[in-house]
Protein backbone atom coordinates (compact mmCIF):
# COMPACT_ATOMS: atom_id res chain seq x y z
CA UNK A 1 0.00 0.00 0.00
CA UNK A 2 2.52 2.40 0.56
CA UNK A 3 3.92 1.96 -2.78
CA UNK A 4 1.31 2.45 -4.27
CA UNK A 5 0.13 5.27 -2.32
CA UNK A 6 3.35 6.73 -3.38
CA UNK A 7 3.41 5.72 -7.03
CA UNK A 8 -0.35 7.67 -6.59
CA UNK A 9 1.60 11.00 -5.58
CA UNK A 10 3.84 10.65 -8.18
CA UNK A 11 1.24 10.71 -10.86
CA UNK A 12 -0.51 13.47 -9.39
CA UNK A 13 2.20 16.02 -8.57
CA UNK A 14 3.45 15.46 -11.92
CA UNK A 15 0.41 16.93 -13.65
CA UNK A 16 -0.46 20.30 -13.80
CA UNK A 17 -3.53 19.85 -14.13
CA UNK A 18 -3.76 19.01 -10.25
CA UNK A 19 -1.84 22.45 -9.50
CA UNK A 20 -4.27 24.44 -11.13
CA UNK A 21 -7.47 23.29 -9.33
CA UNK A 22 -5.62 23.42 -6.21
CA UNK A 23 -4.42 27.37 -7.23
CA UNK A 24 -7.70 27.95 -8.53
CA UNK A 25 -9.50 26.98 -5.43
CA UNK A 26 -7.53 28.65 -3.39
CA UNK A 27 -7.39 31.98 -5.44
CA UNK A 28 -11.07 31.35 -5.68
CA UNK A 29 -11.58 31.50 -2.36
CA UNK A 30 -9.75 34.54 -1.35
CA UNK A 31 -11.33 36.54 -4.33
CA UNK A 32 -14.88 35.37 -2.82
CA UNK A 33 -13.75 36.37 0.31
CA UNK A 34 -12.24 39.89 -0.78
CA UNK A 35 -15.78 40.61 -2.81
CA UNK A 36 -18.24 39.20 0.11
CA UNK A 37 -15.84 41.11 3.04
CA UNK A 38 -15.82 44.46 0.69
CA UNK A 39 -19.65 44.56 -0.06
CA UNK A 40 -19.96 43.78 3.77
CA UNK A 41 -18.05 46.18 4.92
CA UNK A 42 -19.77 48.83 2.59
CA UNK A 43 -23.37 47.96 4.55
CA UNK A 44 -21.57 48.19 7.79
CA UNK A 45 -20.36 51.82 7.05
CA UNK A 46 -23.74 52.66 5.35
CA UNK A 47 -25.70 51.35 8.32
CA UNK A 48 -23.83 49.97 11.34
CA UNK A 49 -27.04 47.80 12.01
CA UNK A 50 -26.49 45.85 8.73
CA UNK A 51 -23.14 44.85 9.97
CA UNK A 52 -25.27 42.76 13.11
CA UNK A 53 -25.87 39.15 12.51
CA UNK A 54 -22.86 38.71 9.61
CA UNK A 55 -20.90 35.97 10.65
CA UNK A 56 -17.86 34.42 9.00
CA UNK A 57 -18.99 30.98 8.65
CA UNK A 58 -22.02 31.61 6.27
CA UNK A 59 -20.02 33.80 4.16
CA UNK A 60 -16.65 31.03 3.88
CA UNK A 61 -19.39 28.55 3.25
CA UNK A 62 -20.33 30.00 0.43
CA UNK A 63 -16.73 30.42 -1.15
CA UNK A 64 -16.72 26.13 -0.25
CA UNK A 65 -20.38 25.85 -1.80
CA UNK A 66 -20.08 28.26 -5.23
CA UNK A 67 -15.80 27.61 -5.60
CA UNK A 68 -14.11 25.22 -3.95
CA UNK A 69 -16.40 21.51 -4.30
CA UNK A 70 -16.24 21.71 -8.01
CA UNK A 71 -12.26 22.51 -8.12
CA UNK A 72 -12.47 19.40 -5.56
CA UNK A 73 -14.97 17.43 -8.17
CA UNK A 74 -12.53 18.25 -10.81
CA UNK A 75 -9.02 17.25 -9.22
CA UNK A 76 -10.93 13.99 -7.95
CA UNK A 77 -12.65 13.39 -12.01
CA UNK A 78 -8.93 13.57 -13.46
CA UNK A 79 -7.81 11.28 -10.87
CA UNK A 80 -9.76 8.65 -11.70
CA UNK A 81 -10.31 9.08 -15.29
CA UNK A 82 -6.69 10.28 -17.26
CA UNK A 83 -5.56 6.41 -17.15
CA UNK A 84 -8.55 5.20 -18.75
CA UNK A 85 -8.41 7.69 -20.96
CA UNK A 86 -4.37 7.18 -22.16
CA UNK A 87 -4.43 3.84 -21.50
CA UNK A 88 -1.73 4.03 -18.70
CA UNK A 89 -4.20 2.15 -16.16
CA UNK A 90 -3.40 -1.39 -18.43
CA UNK A 91 0.57 -0.28 -17.12
CA UNK A 92 -0.50 0.54 -13.40
CA UNK A 93 -2.35 -2.72 -13.01
CA UNK A 94 0.20 -5.16 -14.23
CA UNK A 95 2.41 -3.56 -11.77
CA UNK A 96 -0.37 -4.08 -8.94
CA UNK A 97 -3.08 -6.36 -10.03
CA UNK A 98 -4.90 -5.90 -7.05
CA UNK A 99 -7.31 -3.20 -7.64
CA UNK A 100 -8.65 -2.61 -4.17
CA UNK A 101 -4.74 -1.37 -3.43
CA UNK A 102 -4.92 0.84 -6.77
CA UNK A 103 -8.32 2.19 -6.15
CA UNK A 104 -7.99 2.78 -2.32
CA UNK A 105 -4.34 4.80 -2.91
CA UNK A 106 -6.05 7.11 -5.66
CA UNK A 107 -8.44 7.73 -2.75
CA UNK A 108 -5.83 8.50 0.02
CA UNK A 109 -4.11 10.63 -2.15
CA UNK A 110 -6.93 12.83 -4.01
CA UNK A 111 -8.73 13.25 -0.83
CA UNK A 112 -5.72 14.46 1.03
CA UNK A 113 -4.97 16.62 -1.57
CA UNK A 114 -8.71 17.98 -1.06
CA UNK A 115 -8.38 18.39 2.42
CA UNK A 116 -4.90 20.29 2.18
CA UNK A 117 -6.70 22.35 -0.39
CA UNK A 118 -9.71 23.26 1.45
CA UNK A 119 -7.57 23.96 4.91
CA UNK A 120 -5.27 26.55 2.64
CA UNK A 121 -8.18 27.70 0.95
CA UNK A 122 -10.30 28.28 4.17
CA UNK A 123 -8.09 30.01 6.27
CA UNK A 124 -6.80 32.15 3.32
CA UNK A 125 -10.46 33.65 2.87
CA UNK A 126 -10.93 33.89 6.38
CA UNK A 127 -7.65 36.12 6.45
CA UNK A 128 -9.09 38.27 4.07
CA UNK A 129 -12.11 38.39 5.81
CA UNK A 130 -11.00 39.05 9.02
CA UNK A 131 -8.56 41.95 7.70
CA UNK A 132 -11.76 43.85 6.25
CA UNK A 133 -14.52 43.04 8.95
CA UNK A 134 -12.38 42.57 12.29
CA UNK A 135 -14.38 46.28 13.45
CA UNK A 136 -17.78 44.27 12.92
CA UNK A 137 -17.59 40.54 12.93
CA UNK A 138 -15.58 38.79 15.74
CA UNK A 139 -13.64 35.55 14.86
CA UNK A 140 -13.33 33.17 17.75
CA UNK A 141 -10.27 31.10 16.75
CA UNK A 142 -11.66 27.38 17.82
CA UNK A 143 -14.66 28.22 15.74
CA UNK A 144 -12.64 29.29 12.80
CA UNK A 145 -10.41 26.30 13.19
CA UNK A 146 -13.67 24.01 13.26
CA UNK A 147 -15.17 25.63 10.20
CA UNK A 148 -12.13 25.33 8.44
CA UNK A 149 -11.61 21.51 9.24
CA UNK A 150 -15.01 20.78 8.71
CA UNK A 151 -14.95 21.85 5.22
CA UNK A 152 -11.54 20.01 4.92
CA UNK A 153 -13.35 16.71 5.81
CA UNK A 154 -16.07 17.24 3.21
CA UNK A 155 -14.36 17.81 0.50
CA UNK A 156 -12.14 15.03 0.81
CA UNK A 157 -14.87 13.13 1.16
CA UNK A 158 -16.17 14.50 -2.03
CA UNK A 159 -13.16 13.88 -3.53
CA UNK A 160 -13.55 10.16 -2.50
CA UNK A 161 -17.05 10.16 -3.67
CA UNK A 162 -16.10 11.51 -7.42
CA UNK A 163 -13.40 9.43 -7.47
CA UNK A 164 -15.56 6.36 -7.31
CA UNK A 165 -17.83 8.13 -9.60
CA UNK A 166 -15.18 8.28 -11.98
CA UNK A 167 -13.56 4.83 -11.65
CA UNK A 168 -17.59 3.46 -12.56
CA UNK A 169 -18.47 6.21 -15.90
CA UNK A 170 -14.34 6.03 -16.95
CA UNK A 171 -14.65 9.84 -18.71
CA UNK A 172 -13.86 13.10 -17.29
CA UNK A 173 -16.75 14.82 -18.82
CA UNK A 174 -19.22 12.29 -17.70
CA UNK A 175 -18.16 12.55 -14.41
CA UNK A 176 -18.00 16.19 -13.99
CA UNK A 177 -21.64 16.25 -15.56
CA UNK A 178 -22.67 13.84 -13.01
CA UNK A 179 -21.01 15.63 -10.46
CA UNK A 180 -22.38 19.20 -11.21
CA UNK A 181 -25.51 17.66 -11.22
CA UNK A 182 -25.17 16.01 -7.62
CA UNK A 183 -23.99 19.12 -5.98
CA UNK A 184 -25.78 21.43 -7.50
CA UNK A 185 -28.03 20.62 -10.95
CA UNK A 186 -30.32 18.50 -8.58
CA UNK A 187 -31.17 20.02 -5.00
CA UNK A 188 -31.97 23.23 -6.74
CA UNK A 189 -34.01 21.54 -9.22
CA UNK A 190 -35.77 19.51 -6.27
CA UNK A 191 -36.20 23.10 -4.24
CA UNK A 192 -37.84 24.51 -7.13
CA UNK A 193 -40.57 21.69 -7.34
CA UNK A 194 -42.77 23.16 -4.98
CA UNK A 195 -43.44 19.75 -2.83
CA UNK A 196 -42.46 19.77 0.35
CA UNK A 197 -41.65 16.17 0.31
CA UNK A 198 -38.97 16.62 -2.24
CA UNK A 199 -37.71 19.82 -0.89
CA UNK A 200 -36.68 18.24 1.98
CA UNK A 201 -35.51 15.08 0.13
CA UNK A 202 -33.33 17.82 -1.84
CA UNK A 203 -31.12 17.92 1.98
CA UNK A 204 -29.96 14.27 1.36
CA UNK A 205 -28.10 15.17 -1.67
CA UNK A 206 -24.21 15.38 -1.07
CA UNK A 207 -24.04 19.14 -2.03
CA UNK A 208 -26.86 20.67 0.84
CA UNK A 209 -25.61 17.74 3.32
CA UNK A 210 -22.29 19.14 2.55
CA UNK A 211 -22.60 22.83 3.09
CA UNK A 212 -25.07 22.26 6.32
CA UNK A 213 -22.46 19.91 7.82
CA UNK A 214 -19.49 22.88 7.21
CA UNK A 215 -21.46 26.10 7.59
CA UNK A 216 -22.51 24.57 11.51
CA UNK A 217 -26.05 24.15 10.41
CA UNK A 218 -27.86 26.61 10.57
CA UNK A 219 -25.12 29.55 10.36
CA UNK A 220 -24.79 28.93 7.00
CA UNK A 221 -26.79 30.69 3.64
CA UNK A 222 -28.88 27.16 3.76
CA UNK A 223 -31.22 25.76 6.33
CA UNK A 224 -31.78 22.32 5.98
CA UNK A 225 -34.72 20.31 7.64
CA UNK A 226 -32.17 17.73 9.05
CA UNK A 227 -30.15 19.06 11.47
CA UNK A 228 -27.49 17.10 13.39
CA UNK A 229 -24.59 14.00 12.51
CA UNK A 230 -27.42 12.96 10.22
CA UNK A 231 -25.79 15.74 7.46
CA UNK A 232 -22.41 13.84 7.27
CA UNK A 233 -23.52 10.83 7.80
CA UNK A 234 -25.32 11.19 4.29
CA UNK A 235 -21.86 12.88 2.99
CA UNK A 236 -20.18 9.00 4.02
CA UNK A 237 -23.18 7.32 2.56
CA UNK A 238 -23.08 8.68 -0.70
CA UNK A 239 -19.38 8.42 -0.76
CA UNK A 240 -19.07 4.42 0.41
CA UNK A 241 -21.95 3.46 -2.12
CA UNK A 242 -19.40 5.14 -4.62
CA UNK A 243 -16.56 3.14 -3.66
CA UNK A 244 -18.20 -0.23 -3.33
CA UNK A 245 -19.33 0.33 -7.16
CA UNK A 246 -16.18 1.75 -8.12
CA UNK A 247 -14.74 -1.42 -6.39
CA UNK A 248 -16.69 -3.68 -8.07
CA UNK A 249 -17.11 -2.08 -11.53
CA UNK A 250 -13.03 -2.25 -11.67
CA UNK A 251 -13.30 -5.82 -9.87
CA UNK A 252 -15.34 -7.08 -12.96
CA UNK A 253 -14.93 -5.34 -15.99
CA UNK A 254 -11.65 -5.36 -18.33
CA UNK A 255 -9.66 -2.40 -18.30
Amino acid sequence: MRREVAAEWVRRSSLRSTWWCLVAAVVGMTVFAGLMGWSQLSRALENPISGDGVEFAQLTSQGYFYLVQFTVLVLAALAATDEFGNRSIVGTLTWNPDRAVVLTARVLVTAALAFGTAIVAGLAGMGILAVLLASHVTFPLGDVLATVFGAGVCMALFAALFVGIGTVLRGTASTVLVGFLLLLGLPMVMQLSGIDLVDDLAALTPGLAGVEFYAAGDVGFYTAPFDGPINVTVVVGWTVAALLAAWSELRARDV
